[in-house]
């Protein structure tokens, strides 16, 4: 009997086919690391560069250990995993992708979404018979968002990215809405970009103070926590359907764009000169959005905590030292020092963003004992000391300390075009 079906790497497969796959993937890995002990120089590099190229997936099955006495196999191993982990880190400004065919009830199409790109849905607003209807789909590595976008047209829905649970929450679209022109939304990876109204302000009594505010809506995957935005005023260019340049205000200003917790989306405006009253369009406008965006999370665990002083583990681009720990009556204080290779302006003094990292005691079998606090103890350009209490009986010895941060923090450009946006 075949397996009940489940959706991998963007199709459709059995479960009997996934568990082989599965199987078959461990095995070569199991089979390349032996072979990183070879003889024969070429057979080794051959080796290492098999596994790098297998893909990210090779480090759920890379060994953590390796012999003491195989000086070599665990440098390559080290080097190995070190590749990978960047190479996953840097993949978190890539769209994810989606790929599905077939006519399926709507409620399938977004369980195969969020199966396929880590992107969590809120149903909870859609009725049974909506979930229940029928649409055909026609999705072939199609960028989360576009695909999206075109589903919910379709299914005649919508999406709200404000709420607290960080996932796309989905609405029935409410009265008649008409049709959005292309040109107002834009995409960059994994972000999307929608122009979403125009303000024009006369001052009545200076009537050269005149101006033109273009409100723009950036959201992003779910699976994305990004820690701010910033726009350059001098990286925004606009055009008038006459064909004159729209300026910016103060062209040397840049707008800071916080992101909170919790929504999925930010709004931002553009400062723009209004033109003639004759202009009826921006024919088209352009811009670049510098976003920072942390990885996904890297685990690091630390045993032996009473020995434990100045512990260095290291993951993608971005090293965690477990200074010190120790236990007093009724606590246990962990210190420890996180440090990115290139951060940006992530660990600025205001940003409070790492502070909200998963950091954790644990006892073999137990459940996680979480902080009561958390408080700085230094802090650079790349580096943060933080200091955690934690509440726990038993010895020191019984518990392991785990923490987890993202691997690399990126700093890249989103750019961004709307054409034919109609002027009030």
């Amino acid at each position: 009997m075949l397996g009940a079906v489940i959706l991998l790497a963007g199709v459709l497969v059995g479960a009997d086919d996934h568990a082989a796959s599965t199987g078959d993937l461990a095995a070569r890995v199991r089979q390349l690391v032996r072979q990183l002990d070879s003889s024969q120089l070429g057979q080794r590099d051959a080796a290492e560069e098999e596994l790098v190229g297998l893909g990210t997936k090779v480090l759920d099955w890379l060994p953590r250990t390796v012999d003491p006495g195989k000086a070599e196999v665990a440098q390559r191993v080290g080097r190995i995993r070190q590749r990978l982990q960047r190479a996953r880190a840097e993949s978190a400004v890539e769209p994810s992708r989606v790929t599905l065919r077939g006519a399926m009830p709507l409620e399938k199409v977004f369980a195969a979404l969020q199966e396929q790109t880590g992107n969590r849905f809120d149903t909870s607003r859609l009725g049974g018979p909506v979930l229940k209807q029928e649409v055909a789909v026609d999705y072939r590595k199609t960028p989360f968002w576009e695909a999206l976008d075109r589903l919910l047209s379709q299914a005649k829905l919508t999406f709200y990215p404000y709420g607290e649970k960080r996932s796309v929450e989905l609405l029935p679209q409410s009265g008649p809405r008409q049709p959005r022109p292309d040109g107002q939304v834009s995409y960059a990876g994994p972000f999307r970009f929608e122009a979403v109204s125009v303000l024009a302000q006369r001052d009545l009594r200076s009537p050269e103070n005149r101006s033109l505010r273009l409100e723009i809506e950036v959201a992003w995957e779910p699976r994305l926590a990004p820690i701010n935005f910033r726009q350059r005023l001098a990286d925004v260019k606009a055009v008038d359907d006459r064909g004159h340049p729209l300026a910016t205000e103060s062209r040397e200003a840049a707008l800071e764009i916080p992101v909170e917790r919790g929504p999925i989306a930010k709004r931002f405006s553009l400062p723009l000169a209004l033109p003639a009253r004759d202009v009826r369009t921006i024919a088209s406008l352009r811009g670049t959005l510098q976003a920072l965006v942390p990885s996904q999370m890297e685990t690091f665990r630390f045993d032996q905590l009473p020995a434990a002083k100045d512990v260095v583990k290291r993951a993608a681009r971005v090293t965690v030292v477990l200074e010190g720990a120790g236990k007093g009556d009724k606590s246990v204080d962990v210190r420890v020092l996180v440090r990115f290779d290139q951060p940006g302006e992530a660990l600025a003094s205001h940003r409070t963003w790492i502070f909200s990292n998963p950091a954790y005691l644990q006892r073999p079998g137990g459940k996680p004992i979480v902080p009561e606090s958390a408080m700085p103890t230094r802090q650079t350009a790349d580096e943060l000391g933080i200091a955690y209490e934690f509440r726990v009986d038993g010895p020191l010895e019984d518990y392991v300390f785990v923490y987890q941060t993202p691997g690399m923090i990126l700093s890249t450009p989103l750019e961004y075009e709307f054409r034919d946006i109609p002027l009030p």
